[in-house]
């Protein structure tokens, strides 16, 4: 709807927080309500999707100072996509109680569905990071439909994601020392580079709800964040 845009927007360009603000209680009953069909969240987008497909759309946001600390957050800057993810407590945007009935395991588990149900596919789609741009270009910066993968890197794009989603199911403990020895592989060279910028362009394209819900999107952007990081030390 156009006031989860609302919601985004404002927070992301002009830091004013209206979710949860004592002088909109009658907005925030509404919100409440919707939030407590399913038929809704089913629909329901998070800021970080909002504030990248609104510009293309609309034209460009534009900050203020008081707005730098949440579009940072929102952005995933500063610590916000790094595991541990404490899902039900962001004061920027609280997960609705529907979505936090899910629970962590049943968020990771649901990224871990989508990343294997699609894995060829998102494999080639992380390796575009490193291919060939598309020649027809859009105002959506993130967005090259016709970019062309690179194939040298699919093999190890496709190992990485492959550890990211044992440790969705079982937990990152589990795969932490086969990902550091998978990783050590390439560490200090340009496919390391490489690697990292893949599984960047991926975390970065999470779209919610098109890919999978809020929850899961935050499971899946830390992930790729504790690989990317695991990727940089190894250098």
């Amino acid at each position: 709807s156009h006031v989860e845009r609302m919601l985004a927007s404002v927070l992301y360009w002009k830091g004013l927080q209206i979710r949860g603000a004592a002088h909109l209680p009658n907005l925030n009953r509404w919100l409440a309500a919707f939030e407590e069909r399913p038929a809704y969240l089913a629909t329901k987008s998070d800021y970080y999707t909002h504030v990248m497909d609104i510009p293309p759309q609309y034209g460009p946001g534009f900050f203020t100072d008081e707005a730098k600390s949440a579009a940072a957050a929102i952005d995933g800057q500063n610590e916000a996509w790094r595991l541990p993810l404490s899902l039900e407590t962001s004061k920027l945007e609280p997960l609705v109680p529907l979505q936090a009935a899910l629970g962590d395991e049943g968020a990771r588990h649901e990224a871990a569905f989508e990343l294997i149900a699609n894995h060829e596919q998102v494999v080639r789609f992380a390796a575009r990071a490193v291919g060939e741009p598309g020649q027809k270009r859009f105002q959506a910066p993130l967005a090259d439909p016709y970019a062309i993968p690179n194939e040298q890197v699919v093999a190890a794009v496709d190992v990485c994601l492959r550890h990211v989603s044992v440790a969705l199911l079982e937990g990152m403990e589990t795969t932490l020392a086969a990902a550091k020895a998978d990783l050590s592989v390439v560490a200090g060279g340009e496919e390391g580079k490489a690697l990292s910028l893949c599984l960047g362009y991926l975390r970065d394209r999470i779209g919610v709800p098109r890919d999978m819900s809020q929850p899961a999107a935050m499971n899946l952007r830390a992930h790729l964040n504790e690989l990317i990081a695991m990727n940089l030390r190894a250098h």
